[in-house]
């Protein structure tokens, strides 16, 4: 099956600090105290990828200095695997101040505007992240004691109101943020199927103020390949509302091993197993010895097979065939794997996938398998 693409920002998972200024390049002055690190380490985070950029050493009081050339955008100042503090980093200068002996707020930065306001988001996101796992990790654990129905259903209502409070303020906040940075930052804390129209505006927004940021190229393509899952899916629905008992089936016209077209239109007049299948496919492979078994005792009766392989190797395909006993003429393929022109059209999420068609091409029933096949056919044959 497909899955609905979604992005959930790295910078969710970070922790956080404060900054202002401004110059040619970013520089940043700061201090460290109650860290057992020798050096910081500043990264880029991207919506794909966290990339080193500078480092600096830090001296025997403490102090360290980083200058240099860079994109705008989310960086972290990392000490360690587990410790790190964001900035949205520009051509500024910053002032960073960070104390691992204040819990509350171990991190102090002074620089530009934009960086106040990514500090303010990243504080609403967390704290409103926290507000629904409390509420959350309150009823798995009540729900595991055995609490009434009553106190659960509490919980759940108040998890549920917590879930509305953070959509809300993803979606009002993404339209009100002075930068298009911190909007994209409000929209990618969630996933991108809950918002699309907002995560829509917020690029759209960014092509136009920032159109060559690797951040808009990169939430540009996010968003392409959402699109496109989305585009699948909603073919694959109506597929399933089109493809359906008491329908007539769509006509496929693929070729044989051979390279001769056979048109499943052209079985009128037979009952019709129409099966989807992979040689590389192990539930096919599995399932293959009832299809032969239902072919061989109903063949003289009016029945046949039509069997469309989503394989991409011919030789595995028509390997397959051989070892698999499957001896009826009707072995179609477009080798195009998931992409099979027949596949598409009948919204083939997953294998094996069979319709069962009657004389006149209607379909009568899907996805039967082993004795509940056999007696379908025999039900549809007389």
């Amino acid at each position: 099956m497909r899955k609905i693409f979604s992005i959930v920002f790295l910078l969710s998972i970070f922790s956080s600090c404060h900054l202002n200024g401004s110059s040619d390049k970013y520089s940043i002055q700061g201090t460290l105290k109650n860290h057992p690190a020798k050096s910081v380490l500043l990264e880029k985070l991207t919506l794909q990828k966290i990339v080193a950029v500078d480092s600096a050493k830090v001296d025997d009081k403490g102090g360290f200095k980083m200058e240099g050339i860079t994109e705008k955008g989310f960086y972290r100042l990392k000490l360690d695997e587990k410790t790190f503090f964001l900035v949205l980093l520009e051509p500024a200068k910053y002032t960073v101040n960070i104390d691992l002996a204040n819990q509350l707020d171990p991190c102090k930065i002074v620089g530009p505007a934009d960086n106040d306001e990514f500090q303010t988001a990243m504080k609403k996101i967390g704290e409103t992240q926290r507000e629904l796992g409390n509420w959350r990790m309150t009823y798995q654990m009540l729900a595991q004691k055995g609490t009434s129905q009553d106190t659960l259903a509490f919980v759940q209502q108040q998890m549920q109101m917590a879930a509305m409070k953070m959509e809300q303020l993803v979606k009002d906040s993404s339209k009100v943020a002075k930068s298009p940075l911190v909007a994209m930052f409000y929209v990618t804390n969630v996933q991108i199927d809950q918002f699309p129209k907002e995560n829509l505006a917020v690029l759209q927004r960014m092509e136009k103020e920032m159109p060559g940021s690797t951040y808009t190229k990169d939430y540009r393509d996010v968003y392409t390949k959402y699109e496109a899952q989305m585009k699948s899916q909603e073919g694959a629905k109506q597929a399933a509302e089109s493809i359906a008992v008491g329908k007539a089936a769509p006509d496929i016209d693929l070729k044989d091993p051979n390279g001769k077209s056979i048109k499943l239109s052209s079985l009128k007049g037979k009952v019709v197993l129409l099966d989807f299948w992979a040689s590389w496919c192990g539930p096919c492979r599995m399932e293959m010895p009832n299809v032969v078994a239902a072919y061989k005792k109903y063949k003289d009766k009016g029945f046949t097979v039509y069997s469309v392989s989503l394989d991409k190797d011919a030789a595995a395909w028509k390997n397959a065939i051989t070892a698999l006993g499957m001896v009826w003429e009707n072995q179609v393929s477009d080798l195009k794997w998931w992409q099979s022109e027949a596949a598409v059209r009948y919204g083939i999420q997953g294998i094996p996938a069979a319709y069962l068609l009657d004389k006149n091409g209607i379909i009568v029933a899907s996805n039967l398998r082993g004795e509940a096949l056999d007696q379908k056919i025999a039900e549809v044959i007389k």
